[in-house]
């Protein structure tokens, strides 16, 4: 029974010893011309990938430093990359942003305190992952005025005292 177990190694995917390991283009039926019934879109050619042997993908692989890892982190391709905004693909690592869009909002990787609008002259920087997950601006940083003029900012920021929201606050405890 032991000597039964068939291993991924040993299983015959059909193909010769001597075929590539590379990507391979698949035949498509071409006699149907037009668009994809299902994507509707026009038809593409489709690849698939043959399967490596183990030492193929031992070769295959690599170990990367952590300095290695660390520049590609900080070049420049990559930081485009990753400060793009998904929403209207304004780069902001360019100092590009769309005034109207909510995950750029209105700013590019930094931007004035905002509890203050920049009376504290502190600067907050983009949390790139927080803005990409909810597709809004989310920043980091400190205001920098005292704690008790701060909470007035906050409570001038946060509180709508517009004519139509005082009346529709009216109309909720009216009907309640």
């Amino acid at each position: 029974m032991e000597g039964d177990w068939v291993t991924e190694r040993d299983k015959d995917e059909g193909f010769a010893e001597l075929d590539s390991q590379e990507d391979e283009a698949m035949e498509t039926n071409m006699a149907a011309e037009g668009e994809d019934e299902l994507l509707s879109c026009p038809r593409n050619t489709v690849f698939y990938t043959l399967p490596l042997s183990e030492a193929e993908y031992v070769a295959q692989g690599k170990d990367f430093t952590k300095e290695q890892v660390d520049g590609l982190l900080k070049s420049q391709p990559y930081q485009r990359k990753i400060s793009t905004c998904h929403l209207c693909n304004q780069c902001w690592y360019d100092g590009k942003f769309d005034a109207d869009c909510p995950e750029c909002g209105g700013f590019a990787l930094q931007r004035p305190c905002p509890i203050c609008n920049g009376q504290c002259s502190n600067i907050w920087c983009r949390d790139i992952k927080s803005s990409h997950s909810f597709h809004e601006a989310h920043w980091d940083g400190e205001c920098g005025l005292p704690p008790a003029v701060r909470q007035v900012f906050m409570l001038q920021n946060l509180t709508d005292s517009s004519e139509n929201a005082l009346s529709e606050g009216m109309q909720d405890l009216s009907t309640r």
